[in-house]
């Protein structure tokens, strides 16, 4: 059965932030299908910009890139993201220290590579069942994996928002690449999102909007209001596909 899909991208302020430094990207490549969210930091501008060369760097790799493997080629793309913005940053004092968090996804033959850096996520929603298959690169994921925290504690822990891994940061990055891919089938819907939507909404709330007879388009809008409704304190980035 061939499996085709419906997606939906989506960026927005929030209803805090005076500059929205999160963006999106759904593309189509010479080796799939490319969806991405990066969520970018660094003050002023620069928080963009890194957000910005992240999803260029990638995107212009894809579009030229060798016959690899489609994990090897997604840790390449994002070494060349991280050389592109490390690059500015050093050379731009408006610009040092930008670096921005990067989860991506390849859709290729039926199948799903996905790699990540930082705490932007990637869900896979099945059967009525939501599944984070990215985990945070974050102080908080870190306490809980040491078992020093609980996930419930972490909602409300005052570092929260602090990140271990970012594109840009310094000349070595360290992408987790999922060593196998989602086997995706009808039904199934993937969402890519920044900490905009996951830190605002639960699980259990993000599964009951994806749960409800709508467009995908519509059910990505409604992701966004939720997190609006819930605070906004971030900018909110979606990416929803669904698989058909």
């Amino acid at each position: 059965m061939a499996i085709s899909y419906r997606a939906a991208a989506l960026s927005d302020p929030g209803r805090v932030r005076p500059h929205n430094e999160d963006r999106v990207a759904h593309t189509r490549t010479p080796r799939g299908i490319l969806w991405m969210v990066c969520d970018g930091m660094g003050g002023h501008v620069a928080g963009e910009k890194a957000a910005e060369l992240a999803i260029q760097a990638v995107v212009d790799f894809f579009s030229r890139a060798p016959e690899e493997a489609p994990p090897r080629l997604l840790e390449l793309a994002l070494y060349e993201a991280n050389e592109a913005i490390y690059k500015i940053g050093q050379l731009y004092p408006q610009y040092r220290r930008m670096g921005t968090t990067c989860v991506l996804a390849l859709y290729t033959h039926g199948q799903v590579y996905y790699a990540h850096v930082g705490d932007s996520r990637l869900y896979l929603y099945r059967e009525g069942q939501l599944v984070q298959k990215t985990q945070d690169h974050s102080y908080v994921q870190f306490l809980i994996s040491q078992g020093l925290l609980t996930p419930e504690e972490a909602q409300f822990h005052p570092r929260r928002h602090v990140i271990l891994r970012a594109l840009g940061l310094s000349s070595r990055p360290e992408p987790e690449v999922a060593p196998e891919p989602l086997e995706v089938q009808p039904g199934d819907m993937l969402l890519l999102c920044s900490d905009g939507l996951s830190g605002m909404l639960t699980d259990e709330e993000i599964a009951a909007i994806l749960a409800q007879p709508a467009a995908v388009e519509v059910r990505a809008r409604r992701l966004v209001e939720a997190a609006n409704a819930a605070g906004g304190h971030d900018n909110i980035s979606v990416v929803l596909v669904e698989f058909v």
